[in-house]
């Protein structure tokens, strides 16, 4: 057993102590640093830590930036990013070395908003999401359409009056969400995953108004644009401003310049079938103008008896066709619109048909216990139950003497007795 002298001029201490006070002084010299250098080494850590080093052509510093940190840091930790970080130097024990604890961290030549979006940008690019070959087309006339934004929202309000002034017909499914602040990006991709549940939703609105960057930035994240591309139905992305354009634009379907936009877009089938019709009928008229106008040129030229009459008759079977052309025509909208009523009219007969009141009508009745729970077999029973009788008008309390098995079968050997 060794045994220290206590004849040394100096102090004996351990190697913790004199960690601990290199890690005082490092720290109390060092506090409020800020260098400029490339990222090397990174690595994220399942603790939410991140680990890296800054190097330039002459050395290299370790840096550790937490969990609590790292999460106002909107661009991805990458190697070879050239970055400012600030915080202060400190000493890591276990290893005896010393390190820099940072507390942010700004890219140099972009903005870290902008670095972000590019970063988020280029990774959905690589795996095809923003390909145009994958957008859906949007349907022609849909039925029912689905909006998820803030239900405060002006932009709620320009998409419903947009629509009704479009296509009254249309109907609207509202999702209501945050836009914007902490927690919004998973509620509005919460809400795409629940509306697009609904199995007659025809096509989704994904929509905000303008806004800054910081108020734009949950149509910017990873888990917004996932729900876009991962969604079963078309989506129109109606977020912002014309001039800006966000990862959830990039995404959808189709971009719309503002939410009002977004809506005009959807609802245009209708309009367009009407402003179609409409043009063909110009058309049409102006043909038969035109035929008319060169048919009097050559009649004044020829000026026969003969060929005035034949011309005169060419140009009736011209105006038969037309017409018949224009009743087609017209036919074909109203078609289309019985049938749209006829479908809409065996749909509700349907929900009818199948709803519990139709089977209370025809005499049956609905037996449950008092708190709600359907009896379908005797087995669910017991003497001595109290049990509810729903009626066509009404219902019955009572209490059950006897349970018996299957009653069918009990009728079939009454009957063969």
């Amino acid at each position: 057993m060794h045994t220290l002298k206590t004849s040394r001029p100096y102090a004996v201490q351990t190697i913790s102590e004199l960690t601990a006070r290199i890690r005082l002084l490092l720290e109390d010299s060092f506090d409020q640093i800020a260098v400029i250098g490339e990222i090397s080494n990174a690595k994220i850590y399942n603790s939410g830590h991140w680990y890296f080093s800054l190097k330039d052509e002459d050395a290299t510093l370790p840096c550790v930036c937490f969990k609590n940190a790292n999460a106002s840091i909107k661009f991805d930790l990458q190697d070879g990013l050239m970055v400012v970080a600030r915080g202060k130097l400190s000493v890591y024990p276990p290893r005896g070395g010393y390190q820099m604890v940072v507390t942010s961290l700004e890219p140099v030549g972009i903005g870290d908003w902008q670095l972000a979006f590019e970063q988020l940008k280029e990774k959905l690019g690589k795996e095809g999401l923003l390909d145009v070959a994958r957008k859906r087309p949007i349907p022609l006339m849909p039925r029912k359409i689905g909006v998820v934004t803030s239900a405060s929202a002006a932009a709620l309000a320009d998409i419903l009056t947009a629509l009704k002034r479009r296509n009254r017909n249309v109907q609207v499914v509202i999702a209501p969400t945050k836009v914007q602040g902490e927690g919004s990006a998973e509620e509005i991709a919460g809400a795409i995953n629940d509306i697009q549940k609904l199995e007659d939703i025809d096509v989704i609105i994904v929509a905000r108004g303008g806004g800054s960057i910081e108020d734009l930035w949950s149509f910017n994240t990873e888990v917004v644009a996932r729900a876009v591309a991962a969604a079963k139905v078309p989506v129109i992305s109606g977020v912002g401003h014309e001039t800006d354009v966000t990862i959830c634009d990039l995404v959808a379907d189709l971009r719309a310049p503002t939410p009002t936009a977004a809506a005009e877009l959807v609802a245009r089938g209708s309009v367009e079938l009407v402003e179609r019709w409409s043009n063909l009928n110009r058309l049409l008229l102006l043909t038969i103008e035109q035929r008319l106008s060169a048919a009097r040129h050559i009649l004044e030229r020829l000026n026969p008896r003969r060929t005035l009459a034949r011309q005169e008759e060419k140009l009736s079977r011209l105006a038969l066709l037309a017409a018949g052309r224009k009743e087609r025509l017209l036919a074909a909208v109203l078609r289309l619109l019985a049938a749209t009523s006829h479908r809409w009219q065996q749909n509700r007969e349907k929900l009818l048909t199948l709803g519990p009141q139709q089977t209370l009508n025809r005499g049956f009745a609905i037996v449950r216990r008092l708190d709600g729970t359907i009896i379908y077999e005797g087995s669910q029973v017991s003497p001595g139950d109290t049990l509810e009788i729903l009626l066509r008008h009404g219902k019955l309390t009572v209490t059950v003497d006897s349970c018996q098995g299957d009653w069918l079968e009990a009728l079939r050997e009454q009957r063969n007795n």
